[in-house]
């Protein structure tokens, strides 16, 4: 008789702590997600402002440089990535600093709607870069 008490307990403690933790595995997923995402969007950020610096804020240019620093990023689809250009003049120069803004919006890898954040992320990061003048 003693044992099937056991058995018992051991299913109702298991019942209680199962959904904690099955929430707290979840939760870790999400947030690594979004580490991982802010990461790789900040490189491509920095990426891209780099190059914009280098080529007067030349769109095709920058938003490549972007999207390549995106690709190699674990669970990152770089065509879902927004590129947005912002120079002190129009048109952008070389030397002046320009400000290059990444962003990106992606579903969560376990979409779950009991977590704080909702189903979805959306990652922004912002870099400004200018070149340098030429020695003479």
């Amino acid at each position: 008789m003693r044992q099937a008490h056991r058995r018992g307990q051991t299913l109702i403690e298991m019942a209680l702590a199962l959904p904690i933790l099955l929430t707290l595995v979840v939760g870790l997923f999400s947030v690594g997600q979004i580490l991982l995402t802010h990461y790789a969007v900040s490189q491509a950020a920095r990426a891209a402002a780099h190059q914009a610096a280098l080529t007067g804020g030349n769109r095709t240019v920058t938003e490549t440089a972007a999207r390549q620093a995106l690709t190699g990023s674990l669970g990152i689809e770089p065509t879902a990535s927004e590129v947005v250009i912002s120079c002190p003049r129009q048109p952008c120069r070389r030397y002046d600093p320009i400000t290059v803004e990444v962003r990106y919006r992606a579903a969560l890898w376990v979409p779950v709607a009991l977590l704080p954040f909702g189903d979805e992320i959306v990652v922004r990061a912002r870099a400004t870069r200018a070149a340098e003048r030429d020695q003479q």
